[in-house]
């Protein structure tokens, strides 16, 4: 019997579809999570098993805690009506891969809200299969910022800040002996982009003087950063302000006393001096009588000729004389 070529084409085709329709295959995942950095560029891994021309199949990638649609590929081509927002124009299932049975989804950008558990999901003519892959993200934050801040029951309170963390890194603090220290104060929160920023506080008290170090640990990288701050004796002498009142009250009351004596000394010396002036000056000095015969006439002398004055005469005298 003979048939025309592209009915037989046909046939192979529908054949084809047929047997992929009514076989046997399962959704492979990496079977271990996946971690990635914010920012970067990351592939989920997925493939048919056995290897088998995935072109025909209905695939779609979901996110598991939503059950919304991050990619959908279906009849040779990406749907985008159902799509989850955030994901538009940052998924790509790429077609290279379809005929090896191959069905990675890649995100671009990643981002903090893309954390969490992806479910792979293929579709056939009378089969479903699945299987799931999770994704870690993480984020490392800015350098630790130790800071003083003030003064605080009896010792100098310090902060640690930092930015830019995902997920919620673990912060904890050691003194100068290598001991973990409790904090007092403890505030995170994250920003527009999902990436934590934190400030915790420590008192730090009567221990002493020495290295005190902020420690934040990533729990996803099994990395931690560490900043220390050297606080010196004068900085916990300073944090009791009792003793610092008493320090000036002590330096003031010496001032006034070393004054006092100073005073009272200078005051003794110039008692002295006077009493010694009267000692040596006599107590009836001599009457001294002008003689008015030899007085200049431009003075007047009193009667008692024992004290003078300018007299009237003495601005006409003076022109006459030409002074």
């Amino acid at each position: 019997m003979w048939f025309p070529r592209s009915l037989l084409s046909s046939l192979v085709v529908l054949q084809v579809l047929l047997g992929l329709g009514s076989a046997q295959f399962t959704v492979v995942g990496p079977g271990h999570p996946l971690r990635a950095t914010v920012g970067q560029d990351v592939v989920l891994p997925c493939h048919l098993s056995p290897r088998l021309d995935a072109r025909s199949l209905e695939i779609r990638w979901i996110r598991h805690e939503i059950s919304e649609t991050v990619h959908h590929y279906r009849d040779g081509e990406d749907q985008y009506g159902d799509q989850m927002e955030e994901y538009v124009g940052r998924t790509e299932l790429p077609r290279d891969g379809l005929p090896s049975g191959r069905l990675d989804l890649q995100i671009v950008g990643l981002r903090p809200s893309d954390d969490g558990q992806y479910v792979c999901t293929v579709q056939g003519a009378d089969l479903y299969r699945e299987a799931t892959v999770d994704l870690e993200v993480t984020a490392t934050g800015s350098v630790l910022h130790l800071s003083l801040e003030a003064y605080e029951d009896g010792g100098v309170r310090v902060l640690c800040r930092s930015a830019g963390w995902y997920p919620q890194p673990e912060v904890l603090w050691r003194d100068a002996g290598g001991q973990r220290v409790p904090s007092v104060s403890q505030r995170s929160s994250a920003d527009e982009r999902g990436l934590f920023e934190f400030e915790d506080v420590i008192v730090v008290t009567g221990k002493g003087p020495g290295n005190w170090s902020c420690v934040v640990r990533n729990s996803r990288l099994s990395q931690e950063q560490e900043s220390s701050l050297h606080i010196s004796a004068p900085f916990f002498h300073d944090a009791r302000p009792w003793m610092a009142a008493l320090g000036v009250f002590f330096v003031l009351w010496v001032v006034f006393v070393v004054l006092s004596a100073y005073l009272f000394w200078r005051k003794v010396l110039q008692s002295r001096e006077l009493a010694w002036r009267k000692f040596l000056l006599p107590q009836n000095p001599d009457v001294v009588t002008l003689d008015p015969t030899t007085a200049h006439p431009c003075l007047v002398l009193s009667e008692d000729c024992r004290s003078v004055r300018w007299g009237e005469s003495a601005s006409v005298w003076t022109a006459r004389r030409g002074w």
